[in-house]
């Protein structure tokens, strides 16, 4: 139930996002005909996805089809860029054929290299390893295969279904878009005249916004997410037995009065407990109950938990509940773990009672354990060998007079298997209650030189004292190493809380040969997110060379990485304004954010040069270029922005697995767009010179 839940959630979610990226282009072209045509490309480009998908044996799950619904509004943006072309060739008086074949080749370079540099930042997920690239990996090649289809679409279908449905050409009054297109160019050229004060204001935003974002800690992934499933297990009380006819009877009362909890829908039970005493005829340890609750409810799981535990608190028996939600600290593990390693046993323990009062002290920190729980009781004899001496005694003759009170000498039978042979050695009862004081009480004869034979007490040659000892030793590589373990209370980041404990670890009088280590959760935080950073560099690597080769320059491209930082800053302040922490899916966000940002760069830099080489002054075609620029980059971000949105929001089922992700790519894409419109156009102004570009290539 919760697995249909979580992909029927995805669907409708993506299914929500086609139709408001649709919304966009009705707003933006005015013009139901070129609406109609980029619509069909989505499910299109969507179908030939799944198709790749079934090949490359990749399944419909949470992942993949989150890949989907995050592609579905890039794929359109090809579309959208072919469309528009065909359609202003159309307006400009060319025949319906030629508009639709030399709109199409007019800007497939532009869309390809545009394709890729969104695509490649899914390449390095091939260098990582472990649990990122399980979880990434369905997901990358999903976005990949979506964009590589809507490639495909927009290259054929969508020319040929225009050369249809744009038979006759359309004049669109935009007068509201014009109006804003006449103030973006003033806002431009204003700061052009300021582009010191652009760039400062802009560092420091996204110098104030990392460290702010970055200063909650970070976190896996978002470990419990709600679904619509209660458990409630019904019990005997601690001491008590109940029988089964008495269970289901009480789980009958508590049905009858929890039935009419609103939120409820179905109520399932099945009775469990020790097999043995079901074959015995004994009584069933527990019943538990499996709730489902109404889809779409307004009620939460732990407002009907809460409603059930408080009917039935004065019931004869045990009442738990719990919400069913999807746990992810079995996969990724919870809280820290902290790995003392050593040779001597006795110096391990001790350093980890220490480490677990550090532990304890530490605010945020919940169920310390030292990991000595587990320890047994032992006797430790130590003999004096020279007072031994002294009575004609040794090591072996202590241990087999102690041996003598405590077991049987021989084995009373064997037990024989495939493997060995087992002695059977019998225990007295006066052997069971056997305690320290009794071996202390021993004696041994002793004959002196004048062959009198004395009773001397064996503490005379030897110390006892009660110990314990470890009942499990564990090794990592040769090396014997003790864990202590804690949780982390809701109030406090992981993270965080163990940068406090390595600080004072750090400053704890550690033995030579000792070394303690992190792990648990925080490792595998570290780990993921060293990952995800390598991906980031290789992926703006790999973009940086392919619009090398596009725009066969170095300074072109280096000028529109700087939409990067711009759209990073922009997914901080979403993470900030959501109450988010940086997480490993917010991680992807960032990363998948430098291959589309750059996307709108790409249009303004190309649309600058293009005018330069028409002979255009530098100011003046940086200005032309963003005018005419803007409607395209408008519609291109917000279908992308609007068909996220309903994940971003966290509807349905398991959304809030993604919703960092969402959230990041969002918040880049508002932010990073609007400032791409007046930063790139200031960066290009600083780092490029006045001068003639006519038939020029850079």
């Amino acid at each position: 139930i919760f697995i249909d839940l979580i992909v029927e959630s995805v669907i409708q979610n993506m299914i929500i996002g086609a139709i408001l990226a649709v919304f966009v282009l009705v707003i933006f072209l005015k013009d139901y005909r070129p609406t109609i045509v980029v619509g069909i490309s989505i499910p299109l480009s969507v179908i030939f996805a799944i198709v790749l998908m079934y090949f490359m044996d990749i399944s419909l799950n949470m992942i993949s089809l989150s890949g989907l619904m995050l592609g579905v509004g890039m794929l359109v943006d090809n579309s959208i860029v072919v469309i528009e072309n065909i359609y202003r060739l159309r307006n400009e008086g060319l025949s319906i054929r030629k508009a639709c074949v030399e709109g199409a080749n007019q800007v497939a370079g532009a869309i390809v290299a545009s394709t890729l540099t969104t695509v490649c930042v899914y390449i390095p997920i091939i260098f990582t390893e472990g649990m990122t690239r399980q979880l990434f990996m369905d997901l990358a090649l999903t976005i990949a295969f979506t964009l590589f289809a809507s490639l495909a679409v927009a290259l054929t279908v969508v020319p040929a279904m225009s050369s249809y449905t744009l038979k006759k050409p359309k004049e669109i009054k935009t007068s509201g878009y014009d109006k804003m297109k006449n103030w973006y160019g003033n806002v431009l050229e204003l700061c052009l005249n300021h582009k010191a004060i652009v760039l400062i204001l802009s560092v420091v935003l996204l110098v104030g916004s990392a460290g702010l974002s970055l200063s909650k800690g970070m976190t896996f992934i978002d470990m419990e997410m709600e679904t619509n499933q209660l458990t409630v297990t019904i019990a005997a009380k601690e001491g008590e037995m109940l029988e089964f006819e008495e269970l289901t009877d009480m789980t009958e009362e508590i049905v009858e009065r929890i039935s009419d909890i609103e939120g409820i829908e179905t109520i399932g039970a099945s009775a469990g407990g020790s097999s043995t005493s079901s074959l015995m005829g004994g009584g069933s340890e527990s019943v538990t109950m499996y709730i489902l609750l109404e889809e779409g409810t307004d009620v939460t799981t732990s407002q009907v938990s809460e409603e059930i535990l408080k009917r039935t608190e004065d019931m004869e028996c045990e009442v738990s509940s719990s919400a069913a939600s999807m746990d992810m600290t079995a996969m990724f593990g919870s809280g820290l773990s902290i790995r003392i390693k050593g040779r001597d046993l006795d110096t391990l323990q001790e350093l980890a009672v220490e480490t677990a009062k550090l532990v304890e002290e530490t605010e945020g920190t919940v169920d310390v354990n030292d990991g000595l729980d587990k320890a047994t009781p032992q006797w430790t004899i130590t003999v004096d060998k020279a007072k031994a001496a002294e009575y004609g005694m040794t090591v072996a003759q202590v241990f087999q007079l102690v041996m003598e009170d405590m077991a049987s000498s021989t084995s009373a039978t064997t037990i024989s298997t495939d493997i060995k042979e087992y002695e059977v050695y019998l225990q007295t009862e006066e052997q069971s209650d056997l305690q320290l004081d009794d071996i202390k009480s021993l004696t041994f004869t002793h004959t002196d030189k004048e062959g009198e034979e004395k009773e001397i007490p064996l503490t005379d040659i030897c110390t006892m004292e009660e110990t314990s000892t470890l009942s499990i030793i564990r090794r990592d590589a040769q090396s014997r190493y003790l864990t202590v373990s804690c949780g982390i209370d809701e109030e406090h980041n992981v993270t965080l809380v163990s940068n406090e404990v390595k600080e004072k670890i750090a400053q704890m009088d550690i033995p030579d040969g000792y070394e303690i280590e992190m792990a648990g959760e925080d490792e595998t935080i570290n780990e993921a997110m060293g990952q995800m950073i390598l991906m980031l560099l290789l992926a703006v690597i790999f973009i940086y060379l392919i619009m090398v080769a596009q725009f066969q320059s170095l300074l072109l491209p280096f000028i529109i990485m700087f939409t990067i930082p711009l759209a990073f800053t922009g997914g901080f302040m979403g993470l900030i304004i959501s109450g988010k922490e940086v997480s490993v899916i917010a991680m992807l966000g960032f990363i998948m954010l430098a291959g589309v940002i750059v996307n709108n760069g790409i249009v303004l830099i190309e649309y600058i040069t293009q005018a330069r080489q028409e002979g255009k002054l530098k100011r003046e075609a940086i200005l032309e270029a963003g005018v005419i620029r803007l409607r395209p980059i408008l519609m291109t971000a917000l279908t992308t922005i609007l068909a996220m949105v309903p994940a971003s929001m966290g509807l349905g089922e398991g959304a809030e697995m993604m919703q960092p992700m969402s959230i990041t790519m969002v918040g880049g894409l508002v932010y990073g767009t609007v400032l791409t419109l007046i930063v790139i156009p200031c960066v290009y102004d600083l780092f490029t010179k006045e001068k003639n570009m006519v038939e020029e290539e850079l």
